[in-house]
């Protein structure tokens, strides 16, 4: 009885670990898209490239964007790692970011560009760019901007929403991890992350130092932030993979902080937050108090406004809208409205059609036990590191939000 006791305690406290820092990253993620809509407004509004002031050396949005990249590698170390398997892989992946994103062009197209548009509304469904929007956007690979007339008297014109320029980056996560993935579940050679962490930061001081010339698009990407934000998706990941080894504490919250603020003043400073970035949210997201946490039915909404926060932004701004801080504070709620219809009439619905695309083996039954043999885990059912697919002693995972919010192209 009181084996079968602390196993089924042990299990409860595993389970309510897993929700505590889920909820601490949910929390974190909320937090991070609110900043990257609000930090939007100053370039949008022709202002600068961000609320924060140019000798801080700190962007904000793009920071946010780090910090997601961040995350993302760590949650989609932990997703592979409950499960390497390819297909099953790739269909919650896709499931995850794809629905809201075609809801959110096809919206834009067909609503908003009807509505605002220069151009007549039969020009306009006419015209070619208008279907190429909804249908280059969804492919990710090349990605378009623009719609015909709309937006065009706005101080930034060139795009109907610039978030979506980081996909192309995420889904590139994606295919680090099942890569990279595929290697350390066979091998176990789990430093090739950190190898390849090594190597985008390599790259990228020698770019910034002007030793080696890049061109500036790479796989259809910016390269600079492609260099910078899949080396943070590798560290994320890494984390995950060593958290036998590695500690998270808020004396190393404390250590990166520190050593972003000595290099704020130089070029470096853009290196080393590749390992200090996804360090620092990863930890206060795993040790954030209780009390600091939002609720769940809020947190979900995090995707949404990223999809939607930036043509917020350039609606208000084609109404009249021009005082920056106004245009943040009113387009915050409502991406958060239009969030939250995202994800309970389309995304959570998406997500259920893995029930149908993933099917996977019942497991082959279990023999009965004697009638006399003393009740175990197995035997009564409650949770083990073996039916849930983690390691003894870790939590079991929770399908965190997928898909950071980022920042517009010009103000990488």
């Amino acid at each position: 009885m009181l084996r079968r006791m602390a196993t089924e305690g042990g299990a409860r406290d595993a389970g309510n670990d897993a929700g505590r820092r889920g909820d601490g990253y949910g929390t974190l993620r909320l937090v991070f898209a609110f900043i990257v809509v609000a930090d939007h407004t100053p370039i949008l509004t022709g202002i600068g490239n961000s609320f924060m002031p140019a000798k801080s050396g700190v962007d904000l949005g793009a920071v946010s964007v780090g910090a997601f990249m961040g995350l993302s590698g760590y949650f989609i170390m932990r997703s592979w790692h409950r499960d390497p398997n390819l297909w099953r892989f790739w269909v919650r992946r896709l499931l995850r970011i794809m629905p809201g994103l075609l809801v959110v062009l096809t919206l834009s197209a067909l609503i908003l560009g009807t509505l605002t548009t220069t151009l007549g509304k039969r020009a306009y469904l006419a015209h070619p760019a208008t279907w190429d929007y909804v249908s280059h956007n969804l492919l990710l690979f090349p990605q378009q901007y623009v719609l015909p007339g709309v937006f065009t008297a706005n101080p930034y014109p060139s795009a109907v929403n610039g978030s979506l320029w980081s996909l192309p980056v995420e889904l590139l996560g994606y295919t680090l991890i099942a890569v990279l993935g595929l290697l350390i579940t066979f091998s176990r050679f789990r430093f090739v992350m950190v190898v390849f962490a090594v190597a985008m930061a390599v790259l990228l001081q020698r770019m910034v130092i002007g030793q080696i010339t890049l061109p500036p698009v790479l796989l259809l990407v910016p390269t600079f932030p492609l260099l910078q934000y899949l080396g943070m998706y590798a560290v994320g990941a890494a984390i995950w993979l060593y958290r036998d080894r590695l500690r998270l504490s808020w004396f190393g919250v404390l250590l990166c902080v520190g050593i972003d603020f000595t290099l704020y003043s130089s070029s470096m400073v853009e290196i080393s937050r590749i390992v200090t970035l996804p360090y620092l949210v990863i930890a206060i997201g795993h040790l954030l108090p209780r009390r600091l946490w939002l609720p769940n039915w809020l947190t979900v909404a995090n995707y949404g406004v990223y999809l939607y926060g930036f043509v917020v932004l350039q609606t208000l701004i084609f109404l009249g809208m021009r005082m920056p801080w106004l245009i943040a504070v009113t387009a915050v709620p409502i991406a958060l409205g239009l969030g939250l219809i995202s994800w309970h009439l389309v995304e959570k619905q998406a997500m259920k059609l893995r029930r149908v695309l993933i099917r996977r083996r019942r497991p082959a039954p279990e023999p009965q036990p004697p009638a006399d043999a003393e009740p175990t885990a197995e035997s009564t059912g409650a949770p083990t590191a073996e039916s849930t697919g983690e390691p003894a002693g870790e939590p079991t995972e929770r399908m965190p939000p997928v898909g950071p919010p980022q920042h517009a192209p010009a103000s990488s």
